[in-house]
């Protein structure tokens, strides 16, 4: 009796806890002296009045909170606040220009934060620096489509910098709408390229506008100088894979740089997608890629433009468990190839969260709602849906289906729809 309702103890403090902390605890700690604001369209401005950075500090520290966003945050326009103190240290947040508030982790700060004229005047050091910048032209020595083959596979890797560089050459010189010089430049003639339509690609998160240009152009220039690097990590990647599964469409894969704005350190320095049965990008920080990360994310993605190839994925609409379920395959083929793949995206879910994210998924498996997706991928703590649950459980009904289904082959479960997975995994049967 004791044990059961420490239990009950347990389950009803928790999230008591969770929240408590979430509207109370201080997410700036320390003593800073400078802060740099990017906004958009206004360029760059410092800050080193110490009484004013500690007005900021304290309204982000004080402001109301509330969980989630009235709209996806990255849909916002983000400004970058950037504190830094006298041993270089530093700490970013972004800033909502819609509505003044603070994104963090799980939600927001409301702030009534307003940087105007009296605040937002450019420093001459500042200004000097954006001119040398403007001045100064990137030459990119590795713009050319590589052709590779493998296992009777053709592959292209195709550097996409050059479109990035352009997009900031305009701002620069300009001072245009930042949101549309950034559609104009990279998201219509990639869409265009990839698609054959200029319409995909608004208000995607992999697409949101920079505004860290500067640290942009520094990423690109590193990009361009460790390509035959990254080149080789994603051969092998293809090799390993291929060795165990083949499609016969040709490949191609475009890198394109990671956003400055965004700290993707848990996915290992690459963001990527598989965009259709030939077609997967590389989203890369130059600063935090590893040969392993590198190389688990071709797999991943690789399986995926195989499955699209070999499936009917291609001539239905997906539902929400067609989505869990792509993603569980990826994942289990990136366990076969890499006995170690150990990406943050499939760590366990707890029992408590597996019922409430299983819920959810059976409750809406047929939905064709991206923000049903969306939920699932970001979390919602407030639902107790963690964040990457479409990962995290698609790849455990997947486990759960090749410890029952030993003699299906990789060829066969990658061919094979989510329900016919569903049901065959005995997931959902008294879980």
């Amino acid at each position: 009796m004791k044990t059961v309702i420490s239990k009950i103890l347990i389950v009803v403090s928790v999230p008591i806890l969770f929240v408590l902390w979430f509207h109370h605890h201080k997410v700036m700690n320390g003593d800073y002296t400078k802060l740099t604001i990017k906004m958009p369209n206004e360029g760059v401005t410092v800050i080193n009045e110490k009484e004013r950075i500690e007005e900021i500090i304290d309204a982000i520290n004080e402001g109301p909170r509330k969980f989630g966003t009235e709209i996806p945050w990255y849909n916002y326009e983000l400004a970058s606040l950037i504190f830094e103190n006298e041993s270089g240290d530093s700490k970013a947040f972004h800033y909502m220009t819609e509505n003044q508030n603070i994104k963090i982790r799980f939600g927001e700060i409301e702030t009534d934060l307003v940087f105007g004229e009296e605040n937002f005047q450019e420093s001459e050091n500042v200004s000097a620096a954006v001119s040398e910048e403007v001045q100064e032209k990137v030459i990119l020595e590795h713009g050319s489509v590589e052709t590779y083959s493998i296992n009777g596979q053709t592959f292209e890797i195709i550097p996409y910098h050059q479109p990035y560089l352009d997009f900031m050459e305009e701002l620069e010189a300009t001072k245009g709408d930042r949101a549309e010089l950034f559609s104009a430049h990279v998201v219509e003639p990639f869409s265009k390229e990839i698609y054959g339509h200029e319409y995909y690609g608004e208000g995607d998160p992999y697409y949101v506008p920079p505004v860290n240009t500067d640290i942009l152009r520094e990423m690109i220039v590193q990009l361009d100088d460790q390509y035959e690097e990254i080149s080789r990590f994603i051969k092998e990647g293809l090799e390993d894979s291929t060795a165990l599964l083949t499609g016969s469409e040709k490949v191609r894969i475009y890198l394109q740089p990671h956003s400055p704005d965004f700290n993707y350190l848990e996915m290992g320095g690459v963001v990527a997608f598989a965009a259709d049965k030939d077609v997967m990008v590389l989203q890369i920080d130059p600063r935090k890629y590893t040969k392993k990360s590198i190389k688990q994310t071709i797999a991943h993605e690789y399986h995926h433009v195989v499955t699209i190839e070999v499936s009917d994925w291609s001539y239905r609409k997906q539902h929400l468990l067609d989505r869990v379920i792509m993603e569980g395959k990826a994942d289990s083929f990136g366990k076969l190839v890499y006995p170690d793949y150990d990406v943050a995206w499939i760590e366990p879910l707890s029992p408590e969260s597996t019922n409430k994210v299983w819920s959810f998924i059976e409750e809406n498996k047929g939905s064709y709602e991206m923000e049903d997706v969306t939920m699932l991928h970001m979390g919602r703590p407030a639902s107790g849906i963690p964040k990457w649950s479409n990962y995290r459980m698609g790849y455990r009904i997947m486990e759960d289906f090749l410890r029952g289904n030993p003699n299906v082959t990789l060829e066969e479960w990658t061919e094979m729809r989510a329900d016919e997975i569903l049901e065959l995994s005995g997931f959902g049967a008294g879980n």
